[in-house]
């Protein structure tokens, strides 16, 4: 009885074909997910740098949200502090006015009830306890706040993570307006009436000062806002650079692998055929041993 074996030739085919299928789903799979990384084992050390890279980057994202906080609330201060100013300047107006004797007492009078109403804007805007400011009442909600937190009072700077290390931190001034000469102007008496009048002989003096004040905390914001500025552009092209790094360690080369998948496939056919023709010979000598 005859028998013919399977040649070495087509079990050598039959692995290659194997492998290229593997291959093949691999590559399929890479392409139809996006993702280099469909797997932990894709590449180790690939799977635990994304994945401080994604801490990395949730932690920008955070940065990125404090930052955007913080310039709106430099913006708010520096707005209240432009209008503080303002009213500061027509008060300072008001008290040469206020001295000018060729008018009546009824008109100088009049320059009173003006000063008097704008240092009630300085105090509602800046606020402060009876300790602070005198007066018969705190004045405990003032319209120099954002977002709760009181603009112009006491206190240290509050500080603001900018970075992703701890000590990255920017210290946002404190701004107490209630004190200084700022305070002396908008400072009222157990009765509730100004301790600066129009009238009173270092009024001048007074106001003077309380804009010189002022203008050293418009600086102060000032050079806060550069440096929250800056701080967002560095944010800014760390999270990019992240993001681009993270491309490069998870997503797929799709150039790469359909072109992969078209070499395969031409390789998967050609294995095919010569396995389907190593079948065919062993068909053709099974004949001629039978008529012989």
């Amino acid at each position: 009885m005859s028998s013919i074996n399977t040649t070495q030739q087509s079990l050598f085919l039959a692995a290659g074909l194997g492998r290229l299928q593997s291959l093949n789903d691999a590559a399929s799979a890479r392409v139809s997910s996006g993702q280099r990384l469909d797997r932990p084992s894709a590449d180790v050390a690939g799977v635990g740098l994304a994945a401080k890279l994604d801490g990395q980057q949730a932690r920008l994202r955070g940065v990125e949200v404090n930052l955007q906080n913080g310039v709106s609330r430099m913006q708010s201060t520096a707005g209240q502090l432009t209008t503080i100013t303002r009213v500061v300047t027509r008060l300072s107006e008001l008290s040469v006015l206020g001295a000018n004797p060729t008018q009546d007492a009824a008109s100088r009078a009049l320059y009173q009830v003006e000063f008097t109403k704008l240092q009630d804007q300085l105090r509602q805007t800046i606020g402060g306890t009876t300790a602070e400011i005198g007066g018969t009442a705190d004045v405990s909600d003032p319209s120099g706040t954002y977002n709760g937190t009181r603009l112009f009072g006491a206190g240290a700077g509050e500080s603001l993570s900018v970075g992703l290390q701890a000590d990255e931190q920017i210290t946002l001034p404190s701004m107490n307006l209630s004190n200084g000469a700022m305070g002396a102007l908008i400072s009222q008496d157990a009765a509730g009436n100004y301790t600066t009048t129009i009238a009173s002989s270092g009024a001048g003096t007074t106001i003077n000062d309380a804009l010189s004040q002022t203008g050293q905390v418009l600086a102060n914001v000032g050079a806060v806002q550069s440096r929250i500025d800056f701080s967002v552009n560095i944010a800014s092209t760390a999270s990019a650079n992240h993001e681009a790094a993270l491309s490069v360690i998870r997503d797929a080369d799709l150039a790469a692998d359909v072109t992969a998948i078209s070499r395969l496939q031409m390789l998967t056919e050609a294995h095919s055929a010569m396995m389907a023709q190593s079948r065919d010979s062993g068909a053709k000598l099974l004949g001629l041993l039978s008529r012989n």
